[in-house]
């Protein structure tokens, strides 16, 4: 147990040292070989891989008044709808972990968002209730499956010198999908049916993959190792007390936060005055600068390091989310900062916190961790929404909500555990 508690940071010369030494291996030999403008298509093609699997995921809220009297369902059975994804998703997480490592990296790309494309073209042919729920299941099952791979190709492809701008990049594409990619699915859904933003994600995702064949290389040095057993990564990554606190931090970032974001709207519309009609503003502002402040973010770590970054920005997002959580009724304007300053600041974070997880490990298990870490992911936003609804109540007689204030102490509290444990992760490669 006291392996995995927070210690104190390995000597920041001792780590620079390491990461400056140079890499005899194949994967270090491919990452010499590849010219800055490859780079840039490898990091468009991962984004716009992304941002399909985002959208995807997004674009199906939005649609739920439509679909419940098409179909004939409840809201229970709706809201089963949407939580079957990240179900699905936490699950083949998990079953990920024991196989990317014995994968080509652009093997296991190809054939996961095959399966994705697969499951949202199935969403856009469903004609029941049945049919769309296994679907999703299936869109899920793949499309979780993608952020694993395309953050170890992120590692196993960018030095440490550069990493934190490929990985500031490729998270865009939440950004993106919130304020391109909804809105556009909005119209589409409005104008051909409720279809055609399933049958416009795999058109997007078909010109993906062409580009993927064209621009990623095979990635194949950690295929170097042997191993023992088809658990035997998994082992080493909840064994070796580095990954361990690599998880835990991914974990209690997103603790920190989930615990707050789901119930953001309801609060802002029944507590504090703002109008329904003005809701896309919260997102499109916060959106916008998350896609111009991310790639900035990791600009700075590359010419500083993840963990100094990390160690400015960690706890930073507390502010705003305090403020969110203790609003009462005040202006929209105020309300927009408030909101705008939280999602640009969780993502602040975000950034150093992922280059610094995908550099704890070393190559020849980096594909399977990362897909036990967005296993994690999906794991804590379901944990938070469920305890976040345990707090949260409705005022009797009126459309107030209670209790969303005691979050902010939830989120204080993962918010310090997840700034602790990732000052406490080594980076090894």
């Amino acid at each position: 147990m006291s392996d995995s508690a927070p210690q104190p940071p390995a000597d920041s010369t001792e780590i620079d040292a390491r990461l400056r030494r140079p890499f005899f291996t194949r994967e270090g030999q491919l990452r010499d070989r590849l010219t800055p403008l490859q780079k840039k298509w490898i990091i468009l093609v991962l984004t716009l891989v992304m941002f399909t699997h985002t959208m995807d995921f997004m674009v199906l809220m939005p649609l739920g008044p439509r679909l419940m009297v098409l179909f004939q369902i409840s809201p229970q059975q709706f809201s089963f709808l949407v939580s079957i994804y990240s179900f699905t998703a936490g699950i083949f997480g998990f079953f990920g972990s024991l196989v990317f490592d014995r994968l080509d990296r652009k093997h296991a790309l190809l054939g996961t968002y095959l399966g994705f494309l697969l499951g949202t073209l199935s969403c856009a042919l469903a004609p029941s209730f049945p049919i769309l729920l296994a679907a999703r299941a299936l869109s899920g099952a793949f499309g979780g499956l993608l952020a694993g791979i395309a953050f170890a190709i992120v590692g196993d492809l960018f030095s440490i010198h550069e990493r934190g701008a490929a990985t500031g990049k490729l998270m865009t594409s939440f950004s993106l999908a919130a304020i391109i990619g909804v809105p556009i699915g909005l119209v589409l859904s409005t104008n051909f049916g409720w279809h055609a933003p399933f049958f416009a994600i795999v058109g997007i995702g078909l010109i993906a993959i062409v580009t993927i064949l064209k621009v990623i290389p095979n990635v194949r040095s950690h295929l170097q190792s042997h191993y023992s057993g088809i658990f035997s990564g998994l082992t080493e990554n909840f064994t070796d007390p580095n990954s361990r606190r690599a998880l835990m931090t991914t974990f209690m970032m997103v603790l920190s936060q989930f615990v707050v974001v789901p119930f953001i709207s309801p609060y802002l519309v029944s507590n504090t005055g703002f109008p329904e009609a003005d809701l896309p503003l919260v997102y499109l502002l916060g959106g916008a600068l998350t896609a111009f402040s991310g790639p900035l973010v990791g600009r700075i770590c590359d010419r500083s390091t993840p963990r100094k970054v990390f160690t400015r920005t960690g706890l930073l997002f507390l502010l705003p989310m305090f403020m969110i959580t203790h609003l009462g009724f005040v202006p929209v304007p105020v309300a927009l900062v408030a909101t705008t300053a939280f999602f640009v600041l969780s993502n602040a974070r975000m950034v150093p916190a992922m280059t610094i997880i995908q550099s704890s490990i070393p190559p020849s298990r980096r594909g399977g961790f990362m897909s036990l870490n967005s296993c994690i992911q999906q794991l804590g936003s379901a944990s938070a929404s469920f305890a976040s609804g345990w707090v949260i109540t409705q005022v009797p007689g009126t459309i107030l909500i209670q209790g969303f204030s005691e979050t902010a102490y939830l989120s204080i509290l993962f918010g310090i555990f997840a700034y602790l444990f990732g000052r406490s992760i080594r980076m090894v490669s």
